[in-house]
C-alpha cells in the first residue's frame, strides 16, 4: 500500500513540476508552495522521517548551516568556471545568461521578502522532506544506502527535464548529489532540511549568482 502511494506521489511530483515550470497557469510561488506542501503531507501520511532521536543535535544544526554555505560556495565557483570556459571557448555556453535569467525571473512575481520566506518554508523544507525524507529513505531501505542515493538523485533531477533549461538541470543534479550524499552519509534528515531551507533564500534572494 505504502509503495503504491510512494510511486503515485513521485508521478505527481513530475506532473506538478511540469505545470509549474512549463504551463505556469498561476503565480509560480503559489504553485511551488502548494506543491511542496502537498508532497510534505504525503510524507506525513506514510512515513516517520523524524523517528530517530539523534536528529536533534547541535552537531546536526551546525552541519546544516555550514553545508548550506559550502553549497553556495560550490555554485559560485561553478559559475565562475563556466564564465572562464566561455572566455576560452566563445559561444560554448552562449545561452547561459538566458537560462539564468529564466530561473531568476520568477523572483519578480512576488516581493523579495515573501519569496525568501516561502523558499525557507514550505519550499526548501518540502523538497527535502519528500525527496530525501521519503524517496531516498525508501530506496535506501530496499536497495541499499548508495543505490537509494543514486535513484533519488536521478528522480530529483529528472523532474526538471521538462524545463529544457540546462542550467537548472545542472543545478538540480548538483543539489541532488550534495544533499543526497549528505543524507546517505549522516543518515539524519534535519541537517539536510536546514541546509536546503537556508540555501534557497541565500542564492535566490540575498546573494543571487548571475
Amino acid at each position: 500500500m505504502h509503495k503504491r502511494i510512494l510511486y503515485t506521489a513521485i508521478a505527481l511530483a513530475f506532473v506538478l513540476w511540469y505545470i509549474m515550470f512549463v504551463l505556469r497557469p498561476f503565480n509560480f510561488w503559489a504553485m511551488m508552495a502548494f506543491s511542496t506542501s502537498l508532497l510534505s503531507l504525503v510524507v506525513l501520511w506514510i512515513g516517520k522521517p523524524f523517528a530517530d532521536r539523534g536528529e536533534w543535535s547541535w552537531s546536526n544544526l551546525w552541519l546544516g548551516v555550514t553545508s548550506a554555505l559550502l553549497l553556495y560556495a560550490i555554485f559560485w565557483a561553478g559559475n565562475q568556471g563556466l564564465i572562464l570556459m566561455e572566455r576560452v571557448v566563445p559561444g560554448l555556453f552562449a545561452d547561459r545568461p538566458q537560462n539564468l535569467a529564466a530561473i531568476y525571473g520568477n523572483r519578480g512575481e512576488l516581493a523579495p521578502h515573501w519569496v525568501a520566506l516561502l523558499l525557507f518554508f514550505p519550499v526548501g523544507f518540502g523538497e527535502e522532506f519528500f525527496w530525501r525524507g521519503l524517496v531516498q529513505k525508501h530506496f535506501a531501505g530496499t536497495l541499499g544506502r548508495w543505490r537509494g542515493f543514486l535513484i533519488a538523485t536521478f528522480l530529483y533531477t529528472a523532474v526538471h527535464f521538462a524545463t529544457g533549461n540546462y542550467v537548472l538541470l545542472l543545478a538540480a543534479l548538483t543539489c541532488g548529489l550534495f544533499w543526497g550524499a549528505l543524507y546517505a552519509w549522516r543518515g539524519h534528515l534535519f541537517p539536510v532540511l536546514l541546509s536546503h531551507m537556508l540555501w534557497d533564500p541565500l542564492i535566490f534572494v540575498l546573494f543571487p549568482i548571475q
